[in-house]
Protein backbone atom coordinates (compact mmCIF):
# COMPACT_ATOMS: atom_id res chain seq x y z
CA UNK A 1 0.00 0.00 0.00
CA UNK A 2 1.31 3.53 -1.14
CA UNK A 3 1.56 5.50 2.55
CA UNK A 4 0.70 8.95 2.43
CA UNK A 5 2.91 11.94 4.02
CA UNK A 6 1.11 14.24 6.99
CA UNK A 7 1.72 17.42 6.80
CA UNK A 8 4.79 17.39 4.77
CA UNK A 9 7.50 20.57 5.08
CA UNK A 10 7.00 23.20 2.01
CA UNK A 11 10.86 22.50 1.12
CA UNK A 12 10.10 18.60 0.69
CA UNK A 13 9.48 16.63 -2.38
CA UNK A 14 8.35 12.77 -2.73
CA UNK A 15 9.46 10.73 -5.45
CA UNK A 16 7.52 7.96 -6.51
CA UNK A 17 9.21 5.37 -8.86
CA UNK A 18 5.97 3.09 -10.41
CA UNK A 19 7.73 -0.06 -12.20
CA UNK A 20 6.06 -1.40 -15.52
CA UNK A 21 5.30 -5.22 -13.50
CA UNK A 22 4.69 -6.38 -16.96
CA UNK A 23 1.97 -7.50 -18.79
CA UNK A 24 0.15 -9.85 -16.17
CA UNK A 25 -1.02 -6.25 -14.66
CA UNK A 26 -4.72 -6.42 -15.29
CA UNK A 27 -5.25 -2.94 -17.16
CA UNK A 28 -9.28 -2.26 -16.94
CA UNK A 29 -9.25 -1.30 -13.22
CA UNK A 30 -6.12 1.31 -14.31
CA UNK A 31 -7.66 2.40 -17.28
CA UNK A 32 -11.15 3.69 -15.19
CA UNK A 33 -8.95 5.90 -13.05
CA UNK A 34 -8.10 7.54 -16.13
CA UNK A 35 -10.19 10.54 -17.28
CA UNK A 36 -12.06 10.33 -21.08
CA UNK A 37 -9.00 12.23 -22.48
CA UNK A 38 -6.41 9.74 -21.37
CA UNK A 39 -8.36 6.63 -21.98
CA UNK A 40 -8.45 7.87 -25.57
CA UNK A 41 -4.74 8.51 -25.53
CA UNK A 42 -3.91 5.44 -24.06
CA UNK A 43 -6.44 3.97 -27.29
CA UNK A 44 -4.42 5.70 -29.91
CA UNK A 45 -0.95 3.96 -28.63
CA UNK A 46 -0.58 1.36 -31.50
CA UNK A 47 2.57 -0.91 -29.50
CA UNK A 48 0.46 -2.09 -27.12
CA UNK A 49 3.91 -1.93 -24.42
CA UNK A 50 3.69 2.08 -25.03
CA UNK A 51 -0.02 1.88 -24.32
CA UNK A 52 0.48 -0.17 -21.19
CA UNK A 53 3.40 1.95 -19.37
CA UNK A 54 1.12 4.82 -20.65
CA UNK A 55 -1.44 3.29 -18.30
CA UNK A 56 0.20 2.51 -15.95
CA UNK A 57 1.98 6.17 -15.08
CA UNK A 58 -1.17 8.23 -15.75
CA UNK A 59 -2.78 5.82 -13.05
CA UNK A 60 -0.73 6.11 -10.42
CA UNK A 61 -0.37 9.82 -10.36
CA UNK A 62 -4.15 9.55 -9.91
CA UNK A 63 -3.92 7.29 -7.39
CA UNK A 64 -1.46 8.78 -5.71
CA UNK A 65 -3.04 12.02 -5.75
CA UNK A 66 -6.47 10.85 -4.77
CA UNK A 67 -5.45 9.56 -1.83
CA UNK A 68 -4.33 12.31 -0.55
CA UNK A 69 -7.20 14.12 -1.50
CA UNK A 70 -9.57 11.97 -0.46
CA UNK A 71 -11.57 11.45 -3.50
CA UNK A 72 -11.70 9.00 -6.50
CA UNK A 73 -9.17 9.03 -9.09
CA UNK A 74 -11.29 8.91 -12.13
CA UNK A 75 -12.74 12.45 -10.33
CA UNK A 76 -9.66 14.66 -10.73
CA UNK A 77 -9.64 17.01 -12.71
CA UNK A 78 -6.60 19.22 -14.43
CA UNK A 79 -5.95 22.60 -15.23
CA UNK A 80 -3.36 23.33 -18.19
CA UNK A 81 -1.05 25.75 -18.08
CA UNK A 82 -0.09 28.04 -21.08
CA UNK A 83 2.33 25.22 -22.81
CA UNK A 84 0.47 21.89 -21.26
CA UNK A 85 1.46 21.38 -17.71
CA UNK A 86 -1.51 19.71 -15.38
CA UNK A 87 -2.44 21.14 -11.94
CA UNK A 88 -4.89 20.62 -9.46
CA UNK A 89 -6.74 23.99 -8.49
CA UNK A 90 -6.00 25.48 -4.96
CA UNK A 91 -3.73 24.58 -2.43
CA UNK A 92 -3.39 20.60 -4.13
CA UNK A 93 -0.48 19.27 -3.98
CA UNK A 94 1.77 20.65 -6.86
CA UNK A 95 2.87 17.40 -8.91
CA UNK A 96 4.83 16.44 -12.12
CA UNK A 97 5.09 12.75 -13.79
CA UNK A 98 8.36 11.41 -16.40
CA UNK A 99 8.17 7.72 -17.78
CA UNK A 100 10.81 6.17 -19.96
CA UNK A 101 11.34 2.77 -20.79
CA UNK A 102 10.48 0.38 -17.88
CA UNK A 103 9.79 3.41 -15.31
CA UNK A 104 7.80 6.06 -14.45
CA UNK A 105 8.89 8.87 -11.95
CA UNK A 106 6.02 11.11 -10.01
CA UNK A 107 7.17 14.24 -7.92
CA UNK A 108 5.03 15.98 -5.66
CA UNK A 109 6.03 19.02 -3.74
CA UNK A 110 3.23 20.81 -1.03
CA UNK A 111 3.94 24.79 -2.23
CA UNK A 112 6.53 24.97 -4.92
CA UNK A 113 6.26 24.52 -8.79
CA UNK A 114 7.99 21.30 -9.40
CA UNK A 115 9.42 19.22 -12.17
CA UNK A 116 10.99 15.62 -12.56
CA UNK A 117 12.25 13.62 -15.65
CA UNK A 118 13.55 10.20 -15.50
CA UNK A 119 16.27 9.37 -18.98
CA UNK A 120 17.01 5.45 -20.05
CA UNK A 121 20.20 5.25 -20.86
CA UNK A 122 20.85 4.26 -24.86
CA UNK A 123 24.55 3.59 -25.16
CA UNK A 124 23.27 1.83 -28.99
CA UNK A 125 22.70 5.65 -30.13
CA UNK A 126 24.82 8.39 -30.56
CA UNK A 127 23.67 11.55 -29.15
CA UNK A 128 25.93 14.06 -29.99
CA UNK A 129 24.12 15.39 -32.70
CA UNK A 130 21.31 15.88 -30.77
CA UNK A 131 23.62 18.01 -28.19
CA UNK A 132 24.80 19.94 -31.36
CA UNK A 133 21.71 20.63 -32.27
CA UNK A 134 20.15 22.09 -28.87
CA UNK A 135 22.60 22.26 -25.84
CA UNK A 136 25.15 25.10 -24.89
CA UNK A 137 28.53 24.95 -27.09
CA UNK A 138 30.29 23.98 -24.03
CA UNK A 139 28.32 20.80 -23.08
CA UNK A 140 27.90 19.97 -27.18
CA UNK A 141 31.82 19.95 -26.66
CA UNK A 142 31.71 18.12 -23.54
CA UNK A 143 29.95 14.97 -25.00
CA UNK A 144 31.76 14.91 -27.66
CA UNK A 145 34.55 14.48 -26.42
CA UNK A 146 34.26 12.30 -23.93
CA UNK A 147 34.96 8.72 -24.35
CA UNK A 148 33.11 5.66 -25.23
CA UNK A 149 29.87 5.83 -26.53
CA UNK A 150 28.31 4.16 -22.53
CA UNK A 151 29.78 7.31 -21.14
CA UNK A 152 28.78 9.66 -23.61
CA UNK A 153 25.18 8.16 -23.98
CA UNK A 154 24.82 8.29 -20.00
CA UNK A 155 26.15 11.71 -19.30
CA UNK A 156 23.56 12.92 -22.37
CA UNK A 157 20.97 11.32 -19.71
CA UNK A 158 22.04 12.84 -17.12
CA UNK A 159 21.85 16.86 -18.67
CA UNK A 160 18.75 15.89 -21.00
CA UNK A 161 16.94 15.12 -17.29
CA UNK A 162 18.44 18.58 -15.80
CA UNK A 163 17.46 19.93 -18.64
CA UNK A 164 13.94 18.85 -19.01
CA UNK A 165 13.25 19.05 -15.36
CA UNK A 166 14.15 22.22 -14.99
CA UNK A 167 11.49 23.46 -18.07
CA UNK A 168 8.95 21.33 -16.67
CA UNK A 169 9.29 23.23 -13.26
CA UNK A 170 8.76 25.84 -15.16
CA UNK A 171 5.77 24.84 -17.02
CA UNK A 172 7.63 26.32 -20.49
CA UNK A 173 8.62 24.54 -23.58
CA UNK A 174 11.96 22.41 -23.62
CA UNK A 175 13.76 23.80 -26.38
CA UNK A 176 13.75 26.62 -23.71
CA UNK A 177 15.30 24.36 -21.32
CA UNK A 178 17.38 22.25 -23.66
CA UNK A 179 19.71 25.26 -24.18
CA UNK A 180 20.19 26.42 -20.49
CA UNK A 181 23.72 25.75 -19.41
CA UNK A 182 23.95 23.84 -16.08
CA UNK A 183 27.15 24.86 -15.14
CA UNK A 184 28.62 28.76 -15.12
CA UNK A 185 26.08 31.97 -15.82
CA UNK A 186 23.18 31.94 -17.36
CA UNK A 187 22.66 34.40 -20.07
CA UNK A 188 20.06 37.22 -20.02
CA UNK A 189 17.38 35.55 -22.24
CA UNK A 190 17.35 32.33 -19.56
CA UNK A 191 17.41 34.36 -16.72
CA UNK A 192 14.07 33.15 -16.15
CA UNK A 193 15.92 29.55 -14.87
CA UNK A 194 17.69 31.25 -12.15
CA UNK A 195 14.96 30.91 -9.85
CA UNK A 196 14.74 27.47 -9.95
CA UNK A 197 17.07 24.63 -8.27
CA UNK A 198 17.59 21.33 -9.77
CA UNK A 199 19.45 18.34 -8.74
CA UNK A 200 19.92 14.39 -9.30
CA UNK A 201 17.59 12.43 -8.13
CA UNK A 202 17.68 8.06 -7.34
CA UNK A 203 17.70 5.97 -10.61
CA UNK A 204 17.86 2.76 -11.19
CA UNK A 205 20.85 0.97 -13.12
CA UNK A 206 20.69 2.42 -16.48
CA UNK A 207 18.44 5.39 -15.97
CA UNK A 208 19.02 9.10 -15.32
CA UNK A 209 16.94 11.09 -13.17
CA UNK A 210 16.84 14.94 -12.18
CA UNK A 211 14.02 17.09 -10.02
CA UNK A 212 13.71 20.74 -10.19
CA UNK A 213 11.63 22.73 -7.66
CA UNK A 214 10.68 26.32 -7.98
CA UNK A 215 12.44 28.81 -5.48
CA UNK A 216 16.34 29.63 -4.56
CA UNK A 217 16.45 27.85 -1.27
CA UNK A 218 17.69 24.21 -1.01
CA UNK A 219 15.10 21.01 -0.84
CA UNK A 220 15.42 17.88 0.03
CA UNK A 221 13.92 14.68 -1.64
CA UNK A 222 12.42 11.35 -0.18
CA UNK A 223 11.62 8.31 -3.07
CA UNK A 224 9.56 5.51 -2.23
CA UNK A 225 8.76 2.60 -4.18
CA UNK A 226 5.29 2.20 -5.53
CA UNK A 227 3.72 -0.91 -5.22
CA UNK A 228 0.83 -1.83 -7.30
CA UNK A 229 -2.11 -3.22 -5.06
Amino acid sequence: MNDRVTAPHRDAVLLHLVPDPGPGLPLAPLLADLSPAERLRADSCRDPETRRRYVLAHAALRRLLAERLGTAPAELRWQYGPHGKPALPGDAPRFNLSHSGAFALIALSPVRPVGVDIQRVLPATDPTPLAARYFPPAEAHLLRTTPGPAHRAALFARLWSHKEALVKAHGGRLLQGLRVPLEGPRPPEDAWSRSYRVTDAPAPPGYHAAVALAGTTPFRTTTRPWTWT
